[in-house]
């Protein structure tokens, strides 16, 4: 859901491509290639990527280093939603992937 604020969106019949093939990253014990070049691009500010994104987080400059967090989500209580305003409770389950650099850990990249 990214921003826990946000009234969740109801897409139906249709899906954001995206959002559904990183949903299936953490139930996976490899990672997908797509995955380390979407990275990649992400480190290299490619417009074409950055426009799959709702908003850039990089205000159009490259970042340093990207990593990758999975976490839970659940639909925040009415409680929690009127003492905080968010909508969902996550939780961080790991780190996916480590922090890693274009400039840094060449060696770590699988994309080939």
């Amino acid at each position: 859901p990214g921003d826990v604020r946000r009234l969740p969106r109801q897409w139906a019949p249709y899906h954001l491509r995206l959002d559904w093939l990183m949903w299936f990253l953490p139930l996976r014990t490899v990672h997908e290639e797509w995955f380390y070049a979407f990275l990649a691009k992400l480190l290299e500010a490619d417009p074409r990527i950055l426009r799959l994104l709702r908003t850039d987080p990089f205000d159009g400059e490259p970042p340093h280093w990207v990593r990758a967090r999975s976490y839970l989500y659940r639909f925040a209580t009415r409680a929690e939603f009127r003492r905080t305003g968010e909508r969902w409770v996550r939780t961080q389950l790991y780190e996916a992937i480590p922090p890693l650099s274009l400039r840094r850990t060449p060696g770590r990249w699988p994309v080939r």
